[in-house]
């Protein structure tokens, strides 16, 4: 149930849309950097590894993880008010906050038709690739879930009225020192709603996002530092990186009965019988063993290479989002 009530204050809240000054990054929005970034991320046999090189293959995807925290932090302040304006009011009617959004949610939207449900899927088919029959009930609580939106926002939106709310600050940005977590965003009924509040709610986001930022860094240097050994090497030996490949890459074949058991243990998502896939089968497992081959000569090469990395680790991340991180969101 708390799930429910998690999800209705959500429906509370006016997702607003982000929008960066041009002379500030998503990077210096978030402020979710677990370190700075060095300059240069590796050497590899004296040659240097910059930020920039893997910034082409990174910089789109690492921004679009660092919107995650730039949305979530400018929402989370309305998050932090309705939970306690909903709770005050439900302590009010001595009722509880579940049965207070039945009351003034729930109660008041009206189900959507069938009627209703066609004239959105005629009005939208050319994006819909399924027919009526199989997206009917998708659609009805897509209808519903609207309703229940807008019925919330606006239960939410009498509630900041009637009741003794004072915002501060329209919205949290992230906070540099102690003095800064200090700063009171919004009084609620007499109690503070903190920038601290809101970072620490936002923690296990902040944390996952840096995580991941990490490992895409991590796998496009790791592709860079390959690149860059082999074509070091077939340079030493004159001759292309193809051509280097070709002779030291020598993969295992594939046989028949290998592509056999293969299909045995996975007919079940294979479409045809063997003698049809057994083609299919016997290239994609040898281009598995292409993979494993030239991951093995390029360890190889990293062994005996001069190699230092620069980019480090996060300390102690954790993935994982904490329970009522969870049932925020």
């Amino acid at each position: 149930m708390k799930k429910v009530v998690a999800a209705m204050i959500m429906l509370m809240v006016s997702l607003p849309s982000v929008v960066l000054s041009q002379t500030q990054s998503v990077a210096e929005e978030c402020a979710c950097e677990a370190q700075a970034l060095p300059s240069v991320l590796a050497m590899v046999n004296g040659v240097t590894i910059t930020a920039r090189d893997i910034e082409k293959a990174t910089g789109e995807r690492v921004r679009n993880l660092q919107k995650q925290v730039v949305e979530a932090r400018k929402r989370e302040l309305d998050l932090q008010i309705n939970s306690k304006l909903l709770a005050a009011e439900a302590k009010k009617r001595g009722v509880t906050t579940e049965k207070l959004l039945e009351q003034e949610v729930v109660a008041k939207v009206k189900p959507p038709t069938q009627a209703e449900a066609q004239t959105f899927y005629d009005q939208n088919k050319t994006r819909i690739q399924d027919d009526f029959n199989t997206v009917k009930d998708d659609i009805l609580k897509y209808l519903t879930d609207e309703r229940q939106r807008t019925e919330a926002k606006k239960f939410a939106d009498g509630l900041r009225a009637a009741g003794n709310t004072v915002i501060k600050v329209p919205q949290a940005t992230p906070p540099r020192n102690d003095s800064e977590r200090a700063q009171v965003l919004a009084i609620v009924d007499g109690v503070n709603i903190t920038s601290g509040d809101i970072e620490d709610s936002l923690k296990a986001l902040i944390v996952d996002v840096q995580q991941q930022v990490y490992n895409l860094r991590k796998n496009e240097l790791d592709l860079t530092i390959n690149d860059t050994l082999l074509t070091q090497e077939a340079q030493k030996r004159k001759i292309t990186t193809n051509a280097l490949l070709d002779a030291e890459v020598k993969p295992k074949q594939v046989t028949e009965e290998q592509a056999r058991a293969f299909f045995e243990q996975n007919k079940e998502r294979v479409s045809g019988d063997f003698a049809q896939t057994r083609d299919s089968i016997i290239s994609y497992l040898q281009q598995t063993e292409q993979r494993i081959a030239e991951r093995a000569f390029v360890e190889k090469l990293r062994a005996a290479a001069s190699l230092q990395i620069f980019l480090k680790a996060l300390q102690s991340p954790v993935s994982a989002t904490s329970p009522s991180e969870k049932e925020r969101r």
